[in-house]
């Protein structure tokens, strides 16, 4: 079983850890902790794919479940799920399970080549407190056991485990204002921004 948690961790933040180590803790499995090395749908990353990839192997130094993972900084071009996919060989008996949060999973039907994902993932969503959005990809349905997300591909399990409201955009923001925001960062990635200067404009 293969479960990946993506993003473009710019920086990575103690929500993103949480949140992952929750998916591996209820799916008792490791994280490969995808970053987003070029992403195609939204703003092009501040800091560098080289600062955000040394900020995530920090995050993920003392998480024994988190596994840091530069699959798509192998890749030319923008970044797409379907193409990760295919290099961590997913298909329909043997999908890899996508942890999102809701909000990025309300987007997913507009991913490049959607309609790809339905034979090679399944999908873990973790929704915000009162967030009642239940839209489904095209052909994706909905299920209310884990243990099929890991038998067939095209399946949805919402979660309703309690995740930390801490937003990226904010702590860069914060940081340029000169706000302390070492409590919302993992061990190494303050260190990291304060020595590289990162986010102070």
């Amino acid at each position: 079983m293969t479960v990946v948690f993506g993003g473009t961790f710019d920086p990575v933040h103690l929500g993103h850890v949480h949140a992952a180590n929750v998916a591996g803790n209820i799916l008792n499995s490791s994280i490969l902790m995808v970053l987003s090395a070029a992403p195609a749908h939204r703003k092009a990353p501040v800091a560098s794919i080289e600062d955000r990839w040394q900020m995530l192997r920090a995050a993920c130094a003392n998480e024994h479940r988190l596994v840091p993972s530069d699959i798509e900084m192998c890749r030319e071009g923008p970044s797409y799920a379907v193409e990760t996919l295919i290099s961590l060989n997913a298909t329909q008996d043997r999908p890899v399970i996508w942890v999102l949060g809701d909000d990025a999973f309300d987007l997913v039907h507009t991913w490049y080549r959607s309609g790809e994902l339905l034979g090679r993932c399944s999908f873990l969503v973790f929704t915000r407190e009162g967030n009642k959005t239940r839209r489904l990809p095209s052909g994706f349905v909905e299920v209310d056991e884990l243990s099929v997300l890991k038998r067939v591909s095209g399946t949805v399990y919402f979660g309703e485990q309690a995740m930390e409201e801490i937003s990226a955009t904010s702590l860069r923001h914060d940081i340029a204002r000169g706000c302390s925001v070492q409590h919302l960062l993992p061990p190494g990635v303050m260190e990291h921004v304060n020595h590289r200067g990162l986010y102070l404009t």
